[in-house]
């Protein structure tokens, strides 16, 4: 029996695709159809940006106060607490994700996040600033002391597009961002993972958000060109490829939209000769099998200070042989599919590739044994690579990882900054001044030590070079969201 969901959500109401059109969803597991959803054409992009763009002119939630937008945002979270066990079964058959990683990372993370937004974030958040009296010559040519307000307002419609390695977790914090700051917003997600987000449309009726607040289209490219280039829309939050997020730019540029593009990584982990070398390589192991490798902030080039390097290669080959890849509705499972077929392959192109630029594979390479359907490969992890190779170079969003070797940290830092991208790092070492001192020689928007990712509900997150433009993350990703307008008013003559 085929699962659908077969409505969109535009402006406060549930219809069917325009086109009657649907795409159909594949189990990455087991490589078969398991459900459809409608496939929203241009046409319904438009009513929805329309619905947008009415409610933020003539609807009540942009003069909402911050207060009232929370409980909103807590009712949703709610919401998606009860039904929790629906939504995690939708992303372990849509994504491929185990279960562990579809309740706690997905699920619980984004119920946390609307909650820490609803009662701390946005009840401490200044919309308005007071400047002090200045004295200066108007147009008159008189002096004159004036005073006034920096007013920080909602920027207006957002289209916000979600890619399929987190559709949950990264459509709630978008639209957490976007809703706190007073925006209207059109949802599209991946065409691979479209019913976790058309699942969030009937939390987002049940926690009661005012008619064309948030709107849910799904679709394919169609409905992305018309949420990138409409002038109805004033900004555009995109998680993708940096292929994607250069076109998106270039459509987004005659109407001067406003772009945050959080894009692709070849983030470096450098290990130093003192670093706790189990700990280090746990956390290698991590970086290969989260996702089954498909994460933009995962590091995936290890950088070895060569005393250490064989001793390191051989503890992260000895956790690899432990991980279970398979059924992702296993609990025993560590690592699941790719999403596509597609995406394997390309994959696999890559290794092929990078054996025949002479790197050596030290472990896998290849598709697991017993694991006939669905779209596996077994965790790989290479070694003899010289970081000018292509597989060094260009983004896996796989599960592959590469070993490079290092004389000193001059070459560290450098082998880490040659890269077109710098979204994440990790340096492992017990000397925290020399680590801090390589941290701040690192292109890189965050430097984790002695760690791969550091949970912040306040740090900024974003990437330097073609990793992406702006930030999201706590007060960082709702200013993203805001214009700041000055408005003075006299005080007096001299």
């Amino acid at each position: 029996m085929t699962y659908s969901i077969d409505t969109l959500l535009i402006d406060g109401r549930r219809v069917p695709a325009e086109s009657g059109e649907v795409l159909t969803v594949v189990n990455p597991a087991t490589g078969e159809v398991f459900a459809t959803a409608p496939s929203a054409s241009r046409r319904d992009a438009v009513a929805a940006i329309t619905a947008a763009r009415r409610a933020f002119e003539e609807g009540r939630w942009p003069r909402l106060s911050s207060a009232e937008r929370g409980r909103l945002l807590k009712r949703l979270a709610l919401a998606m607490d009860r039904r929790r066990e629906e939504l995690i079964d939708l992303v372990i058959k849509e994504s491929g994700f185990p279960r562990a990683v579809a309740d706690r990372v997905h699920l619980q993370s984004s119920i946390d996040f609307l909650c820490d937004l609803s009662d701390r974030l946005l009840p401490g958040l200044a919309f308005t600033t007071p400047l002090n009296p200045h004295t200066g010559i108007s147009m008159t040519g008189r002096p004159q002391t004036t005073q006034g307000m920096v007013v920080k307002e909602p920027i207006g419609v957002a289209a916000l597009i979600t890619p399929f390695n987190a559709a949950v977790p990264l459509t709630v914090h978008k639209l957490g961002w976007a809703l706190a700051a007073g925006c209207t917003t059109v949802v599209r997600p991946s065409p691979y993972t479209p019913l976790q987000v058309l699942f969030l449309a009937d939390l987002i009726e049940e926690a009661g958000f005012p008619p064309g607040v948030v709107n849910i289209i799904t679709g394919d490219l169609d409905a992305g060109l018309e949420m990138t280039t409409h002038p109805d829309v004033d900004i555009i939050s995109f998680t993708g490829s940096d292929a994607v997020g250069r076109r998106i730019m270039a459509q987004a540029a005659p109407t001067l939209k406003k772009v945050v593009l959080e894009l692709g990584g070849k983030s470096a982990n450098i290990v130093f000769a003192d670093a706790d070398l189990d700990r280090a390589a746990l956390e290698v192991m991590g970086n290969i099998v989260s996702n089954a490798g498909q994460g933009c902030l995962l590091l995936t080039r290890t950088l070895v200070e060569e005393p250490v390097h064989d001793e390191l290669l051989s503890k992260v080959v000895a956790l690899l042989s432990t991980v279970t890849v398979g059924d992702p509705a296993d609990p025993a499972t560590v690592m699941g599919p790719l999403i596509s077929a597609r995406e394997r392959d390309r994959v696999e192109a890559m290794i092929h590739r990078g054996v025949a630029e002479g790197a050596t594979l030290a472990y896998g390479g290849g598709r697991p044994a017993g694991l006939g359907r669905g779209f596996f490969l077994e965790p790989t992890l290479f070694t003899d690579v010289d970081n000018s190779m292509s597989i060094a170079q260009q983004e896996f969003f796989g599960p592959v990882n590469t070993v490079i070797g290092f004389k000193d940290d001059a070459e560290a830092v450098r082998i880490a900054n040659d890269s077109d991208f710098g979204l994440n790092a990790g340096i492992f070492t017990q000397d925290f001044e020399r680590a801090y001192a390589t941290a701040a020689r690192i292109r890189s928007g965050t430097v984790n030590i002695n760690a791969s990712w550091g949970t912040n509900p306040d740090a900024p997150f974003g990437g330097y070079k073609q990793s992406g433009l702006g930030r999201e993350g706590g007060a960082y990703g709702i200013a993203e969201f805001l214009e700041e307008k000055f408005v003075s008013w006299p005080v007096g003559r001299l």
